[in-house]
C-alpha cells in the first residue's frame, strides 16, 4: 500500500504540474493578444498618441504582463518536466521499459487505482478518514450501507462521516435532511450538514437562468463546492505529520447514464488533493443495477424516502431539470398532495426572470398538464412500500415493512 500511495502522489504531482503549465500557456496567449490589441488601438487613435506619457506607461504595463506570463510558462514547464521525470523514476522498478508520460500516465493511475478498488478493506484500513456524501436517496443509502459494513468489519467505523448537502425546503422534498440524519444515527457514524446560503431558487434568481445538463449548479455550486472545504477541515483536524488519505465515497451507478458508465471505481480527486492530503473518489456501488439497489434495501431493511412510493424515481430536486416530463408532472401532483406551494413559486420565478425551466418546456406548462391529469385521475395516492412492491413484489414489501418497523423501534 505504501508503494502505491507514493506512486499515486507522484502521479498527482505530475498531473497538477502539467495542468499549471497548460494554464500558464493560456495566460501567456491572452497577454500576447491583449498587448497586440492595445498596440493596434494606440496606433490608430490620435488622442491616445497625444498623451505620450500615458501611452508609454500603458505600453510598459502590457510588456511587463507579457514578460511575466512568459516567465511563468518557463517555470511551470521546468516543474512539469521534473515532476514527470520523478514519476518515471519511481515507476521504473515496477515496469521496466514502460513510459509514464501523457496517456500512459493515465493508464498507470487506472491500473494502480483498479488494484486498490479490488481490495476495499485494505483501502479502508489505509484511509485516515472516509467521507460518504449522501442525498438520503436510494443509491446513497446503499452506498453508505456498503461502506459502513466494510468499515465495521475492518474495525474502522470511527473513520466514517456521513455528509449531507442540504438544498433547502424550496428545492428538496420534506424530510430529506432528517432521513439522512436517521441513517447516520442507525449506523453510528458522525453526521455533518453543509448548506447553501440562498438555495436553488436564490441561485436561479441571481443568475436569471435555470440550471441545465451542461451547467448543473444544483450539483456543483450547492453540493460539491459546499462539501469541498470539509477536506481541508478534516485534514487539519487529523493533524498528521505526513499526507492524509481521505476516501470520498459517492453513490453513483454506471447504469444511470453513459457519462457515469465511464467512471472508474476509484479515482484521484485532483481538485481536492494537495501535498497535505490525497483525496480518492470512491464509487462503491458503481456496478449495481437499480434492481440490485432495491434488493439490498429490502435485505437490510433500510429506510428509504416515501417519494419513491409515489413513483418519483430519484430523490433529487423536487423539479429536476434532467427529469422526464412525466416525472415532473407527477412531482407537481405530489406537491399538491403534500400541500406544498412549490409549483406556484417556481412558476412565479420563471415569469420573473424570463427564462424557461427547459428550452422546450416551462414550469407553467408542466403545472397545466398536471392539472389536466389530476382532473382525469383525481388526487395522487400511494402507500408505504409501493416502491418495493413494484420492484420486488408484495411478499418482499410486506416482509420489508415488518423488519423496518423492528429496526426503527430498536
Amino acid at each position: 500500500m505504501s508503494t502505491r500511495r507514493r506512486l499515486l502522489e507522484a502521479i498527482r504531482r505530475a498531473h497538477q504540474a502539467d495542468a499549471a503549465y497548460t494554464a500558464a500557456g493560456r495566460a501567456r496567449t491572452r497577454a500576447t493578444k491583449a498587448a497586440a490589441a492595445a498596440h493596434a488601438r494606440m496606433a490608430n487613435d490620435p488622442q491616445l498618441q497625444a498623451g505620450a506619457d500615458e501611452l508609454a506607461a500603458s505600453q510598459a504595463g502590457l510588456v511587463r504582463r507579457e514578460q511575466a506570463a512568459r516567465a511563468k510558462v518557463r517555470r511551470t514547464f521546468t516543474a512539469a518536466r521534473a515532476a514527470n521525470r520523478a514519476l518515471a523514476a519511481l515507476y521504473a522498478p515496477h515496469a521496466p521499459g514502460r513510459g509514464t508520460g501523457g496517456r500512459r500516465r493515465s493508464g498507470v493511475a487506472a491500473s494502480l487505482l483498479g488494484e486498490l478498488a479490488e481490495t476495499p478493506r485494505e483501502l479502508i484500513l489505509a484511509a485516515d478518514k472516509i467521507v460518504v456524501s449522501t442525498s438520503a436517496g436510494k443509491d446513497s443509502l446503499v452506498c453508505g450501507q456498503r461502506v459502513v459494513t466494510l468499515a465495521a468489519e475492518s474495525g474502522c467505523l470511527d473513520k466514517v462521516v456521513l455528509v449531507h448537502a442540504d438544498l433547502g425546503e424550496e428545492s428538496e422534498w420534506p424530510g430529506v435532511r432528517e432521513l439522512a440524519q436517521r441513517q447516520a444515527e442507525r449506523w453510528g457514524v458522525e453526521f455533518i450538514v453543509v448548506q447553501a446560503d440562498r438555495g436553488l431558487l436564490g441561485l436561479v434568481e441571481k443568475r436569471k437562468m435555470w440550471p441545465d445538463a451542461a451547467r448543473r449548479l444544483c450539483t456543483s455550486t450547492l453540493k460539491r463546492d459546499k462539501i469541498a472545504p470539509l477536506f481541508k477541515q478534516i485534514t487539519d483536524a487529523l493533524g498528521l505529520d505526513g499526507q492524509a488519505l481521505i476516501l470520498s465515497a459517492l453513490g453513483i451507478r454506471a447504469a444511470e447514464s453513459p457519462a457515469r458508465a465511464r467512471k472508474l471505481p476509484l479515482a484521484i480527486d485532483m481538485r481536492a488533493s494537495t501535498g497535505q492530503r490525497m483525496v480518492l473518489t470512491w464509487h462503491p456501488i458503481l456496478e449495481l443495477s437499480e434492481a440490485d439497489v432495491w434488493q439490498q434495501i429490502a435485505d437490510a431493511a433500510l429506510e428509504y424516502h416515501p417519494v419513491y412510493d409515489a413513483v418519483i424515481p430519484r430523490l433529487s430536486c423536487v423539479f429536476c431539470v434532467l427529469a422526464g416530463r412525466d416525472v415532473l408532472v407527477r412531482a407537481v401532483r405530489l406537491c399538491w398532495a403534500l400541500g406544498l406551494d412549490l409549483p406556484t413559486r417556481y412558476v412565479a420565478l420563471e415569469e420573473h426572470i424570463g427564462h424557461k425551466f427547459r428550452e422546450k418546456l416551462s414550469v407553467a406548462e408542466i403545472v397545466a398538464e398536471a392539472a389536466r391529469v389530476e382532473a382525469e385521475e383525481g388526487p395522487l395516492v400511494w402507500a408505504r412500500g409501493d416502491a418495493l412492491r413494484r420492484h420486488l413484489g408484495e411478499e418482499a414489501a410486506a416482509d420489508y415493512l415488518r423488519r423496518l418497523a423492528l429496526a426503527l423501534a430498536a
